[in-house]
Formats: structure tokens, sequence, C-alpha cells
């Protein structure tokens, strides 16, 4: 996972009906009671053993969407994404290198649901992490439970409504990499309540320290930029966790984008926004930042 934040305007145009509810099902059917049953479901987070652990370093997301042969459309159509089928869940690979996953989660009749990317953060002590979540106004919603193939995890969530899964891998978190085009570049927090949330992750992750502009905090820790936690005005937007996938040129893929049936919903340079950033959803309405981002420049504090 990438540690660099997209430098944007905290002005966003957008409208999505993301169905809270979607995620707690998931979790529901992947963290009970049979350990066996939910390790057939979610499979390890890296395919090489690594045995080591970065707490607070987001590790894996997972695509929960009502429709995933759609979904693989569209990612496969945009980002030359592969997809490898495990059981009833979809792992997903850049260039061959496993980034993430998909689960398919029917809505109920005359019930829509969209789609919505859930983060997994590395912590080195589940048990600790749910024990201070529910104790700082957050909510244990599944969990903890041992999963056979994964490890150990709980979805929970924090104060303002954003809903993530803690996790110590059982075969540790996967190697950490500069992102190539189509990786994970960034995940930041939008949220109506900063100061709130900044200290809910500041100790949850383990996070030794953080960089504060007027709206935007990163979090950091082994040196390295892990996160960033956005002030935001629309209550809509509040209580999520949105990725940005690094790319050559946003502005050139926004036509792939609507002919795959996504939307655009901020271009660069929109409405005083980064002149190389977009903000897109999926075709069945998940958030998802395209940015590019030049490693050659970056700051010595500012590395992966």
């Amino acid at each position: 996972m990438a540690c660099h934040p997209p430098r944007r305007s905290s002005r966003f145009f957008i409208f999505t009906a993301i169905l809270a509810g979607l995620l707690l099902i998931l979790l529901a059917g992947c963290l009970t009671a049979t350990a066996d049953k939910a390790g057939d479901l979610l499979p390890p987070i890296t395919s090489q053993a690594t045995r080591s652990w970065h707490p607070g370093r987001i590790v894996w997301l997972d695509l929960v969407t009502p429709d995933a042969a759609a979904a693989k459309k569209f990612y496969g159509g945009l980002f030359g994404w592969q997809f490898k089928d495990d059981g009833r869940y979809t792992v997903i690979l850049n260039r061959q290198q496993e980034i993430g996953g998909i689960i398919e989660i029917k809505p109920e009749k005359a019930k829509r649901a969209a789609a919505q990317w859930l983060a997994t953060m590395s912590v080195a002590d589940v048990d600790a992490a749910a024990s201070w979540t529910t104790r700082n106004q957050g909510q244990l919603l599944n969990g903890p439970v041992e999963m056979s193939r994964r490890g150990y995890g709980a979805l929970i969530q924090d104060p303002a409504g954003s809903r993530l899964v803690i996790l110590k891998a059982r075969d540790g978190d996967p190697p950490e990499k500069q992102p190539e085009i189509g990786d994970w570049l960034w995940l930041e927090n939008w949220t109506m309540q900063l100061d709130r949330c900044v200290r809910f992750y500041k100790e949850l992750g383990s996070y030794e320290r953080i960089l504060k502009g007027d709206d935007y905090v990163v979090l950091i820790n082994e040196n390295k930029w892990r996160a960033g936690i956005r002030q935001i005005r629309e209550k809509a937007f509040s209580g999520q966790w949105v990725p940005a996938v690094r790319v050559r040129d946003a502005g050139k893929m926004l036509s792939r984008v609507k002919e795959l049936g996504g939307s655009v919903w901020l271009a660069p340079g929109q409405s005083g926004g980064n002149p190389d950033t977009a903000l897109i959803t999926d075709n069945n309405g998940a958030l998802l930042i395209l940015q590019p981002w030049n490693f050659t420049n970056k700051n010595k504090e500012d590395r992966p």
C-alpha cells in the first residue's frame, strides 16, 4: 500500500447511495463462528509469507459489490487488472501481483446497494485494538475471530461511522514496494469530525506522529506516510475510506470510465481541484481517486 496523499480541494460535488449495512452483512458472513468457513472465503492477503507486520499500514482492500461480474468488466477494462476466483471470493491482481479482492453481496429484492471499498489495517494486537475501539466511542461490529487462511481480525466502526477491518495477518503483511501504474497509491478517510478521528486512529494504528494542515492530516509511522484523514463538509460523503489508484494521466481515462458505465464526479482541475487528479465511481457506485505520482520528486520523508 502506498504512502502519498492527493493534493486536492476538499470540495466534493458528488452523490452516491451507499448501503452502510452491506459491509456488516459481509463480515457477518465471513467473520463468524466457524473459522474454516471464514478461511475458505477469505484467502491470505499475501502470496508469500513475510512474517513481518507493520501496525497502521493499510494492507488490503476488498470491493463489496452487488455485481462481481460487472466489477471485473469495469476494473479490467480501466486498469487492466486480472482476476482469480477462489470459491465465492475473487482475488484482484495488477501486473500479476495480488492487491485486493471482490466479494459479491446481493441486496434484498427491491433494494439498491452501491459498491464500496473496505480497507484492512494491520494491527499488532486485534483484541487490544477492538477493546480500544469500544472504549473510545467506536463500535465492534463483528469479531474478533480466527480465520484459518487470512489471520485474526474484526470489523469495527470509528466514532464518525467509517468501517474498517483490523487484522493480524496469518503470514505477515504483503511486501512493501513503490506503487506501479494500477497499484494502490493512497487511502484517505473522509469525515466531518477531523480532530475526533485523528485522536482515534492515532492510537488505533500506533502512529508515531502526524502532519496536519487546515483540513487534512497525514498519519505516519516507521517514517512512512500511511494514510490520510480529510475534513469534508457534506454529510452524505462522510464516514468512509476512499482509495486512490496510481495512473499515468487521469484526464485521458475519463472517457473510458464513462464507456465502462462509471461516473466522473470531479475531473482534473474542476472546481479548484488538483489539476491532475480525478474522482470517479465505478459502474456500481464505489468511489475511487485516479492520480498520477512522480516518485522522483518526493521528499526524503515521503517514501514507501
